[in-house]
């Protein structure tokens, strides 16, 4: 049997409880909020005081309204049925590649990166969106031509075109980081799906040239690749960033400076608060910090892999495992490029970095999975047997005042 015959194959019967996957969501989404929000709070409180009107809540509290925002999005989204979410699919993906448009229309460079839209006061990153919008899709258009993937035909229409379309638009507007987390997105799910292993060989050799004119493009991207190829200390040009969240891991030991005691943060370390909140957090809160940042990530890896393996529906195996690509994979990405083992990129930690839209997109996408969770064999039932909390409170006191 082949490989791609073995990834097509039904999954054995699922064991052990079914709700395992949907409290491992759960409790992983609420260790990354709340240290989150604490190293936010931290990180950017200096500079707030000297961009936001002297008020140092500012970005913190951009923050906050994203994570309400994005939990309202994340409790209504996981209470929707599988067959809601692929009626929403088309709209998801065409609304976002239209946004993606409008970007290259009339949207806002930041750091060199054409990727904003600013509507009365506020930014949106349409790019964030897009990564659910494509995961999505991807999902619901492999999981119907599962069985045409055997041929360059079949890979792309319409899936490759898609996907090969919203890395377009995002290189169009400079984003390299985003642009790689869109294609960890794109190969998890045609993995999942059952391509062929020698249609990634292809598709690794062609994008070759690609990449290598990409990191030639624009002196700061190239210059940071030479820093980072080179191996020394750089305290003050493009090597600056990695070599300044190095010290702050170091300093932070394995219990950390306590919350709030960041030194790098007073402008030492450009965008404490964003990429490079990683070594905030390891400064701040030691190896045990960012150990347990790793193992909430690892929580949500574990989730998703019990998706694939155990759900029946393919739509939901490809999306969810597309999903968990981009979330997972995003946070490898900028772990890498914080510990020095990747030249810089410019994505954020998801859940983590300050950022509007990373959270909103991040908390929804979220919420695809548990809704997948919720309904993965044996989930309904179990959820069902299972008596509320207010309704537990209620019997306990009703029990209470009877004795």
């Amino acid at each position: 049997m082949t490989a791609t015959a073995d990834r097509r194959k039904a999954a054995p019967a699922p064991t052990g409880s079914p709700v395992v996957t949907y409290y491992l969501l759960a409790a992983a989404t609420a260790i990354l909020l709340l240290i989150g929000l604490a190293v936010v709070l931290s990180s950017s409180s200096i500079t707030s005081t000297f961009t936001s009107d002297g008020d140092p809540w500012g970005a913190f509290l951009v923050q906050v309204a994203a994570m309400v925002i994005g939990l309202v999005l994340l409790v209504v989204g996981s209470r929707m049925p599988i067959v809601w979410w692929k009626a929403a699919t088309p709209i998801a993906f065409y609304g976002s590649v239209a946004l993606l448009v409008f970007v290259q229309v009339a949207g806002t460079a930041v750091n060199g990166n054409r990727n904003w839209i600013r509507i009365a006061g506020f930014s949106l990153q349409p790019s964030e969106f897009a990564k659910l919008g494509l995961a999505l899709f991807l999902g619901l258009v492999l999981a119907q031509r599962r069985k045409e993937l055997v041929t360059l035909k079949g890979m792309l229409l319409p899936g490759g075109l898609a996907a090969g379309a919203v890395i377009g638009l995002v290189l169009m507007g400079g984003d390299m980081g985003t642009a790689m987390v869109i294609a960890m997105i794109t190969a998890a799910a045609f993995w999942i799906a059952g391509t062929p292993a020698r249609f990634f060989g292809m598709a690794a050799l062609a994008a070759i040239p690609a990449v290598v004119w990409l990191l030639t493009q624009g002196s700061t991207r190239s210059d940071r690749i030479s820093s980072w190829l080179s191996g020394e200390t750089d305290t003050v040009g493009t090597g600056l960033q990695q070599t300044r969240g190095t010290w702050a891991l170091a300093s932070g030991g394995i219990w950390g400076l306590g919350p709030g005691n960041s030194r790098e943060k007073w402008g030492y370390l450009p965008e404490s608060e964003n990429d490079f909140i990683y070594a905030i957090i390891g400064e701040e809160w030691g190896l045990i910090g960012t150990v347990t940042v790793l193992i909430a990530f690892g929580m949500i890896l574990v989730a998703v892999s019990r998706l694939v393996h155990r759900h029946r529906d393919p739509y939901v195996q490809i999306a969810a495992g597309a999903i968990g690509a981009w979330i997972v994979g995003q946070a490898f990405l900028n772990i890498a490029v914080v510990l020095e083992l990747l030249p810089v990129f410019g994505v954020p930690l998801p859940l983590l970095s300050s950022g509007g839209s990373s959270m909103i997109a991040s908390l929804a996408a979220l919420g695809v999975l548990m809704a997948f969770a919720r309904r993965e064999p044996g989930a309904p039932e179990a959820f069902a047997a299972r008596p509320s909390m207010i309704r537990r409170s209620i019997a306990v006191v009703s029990r209470g005042r009877r004795g």
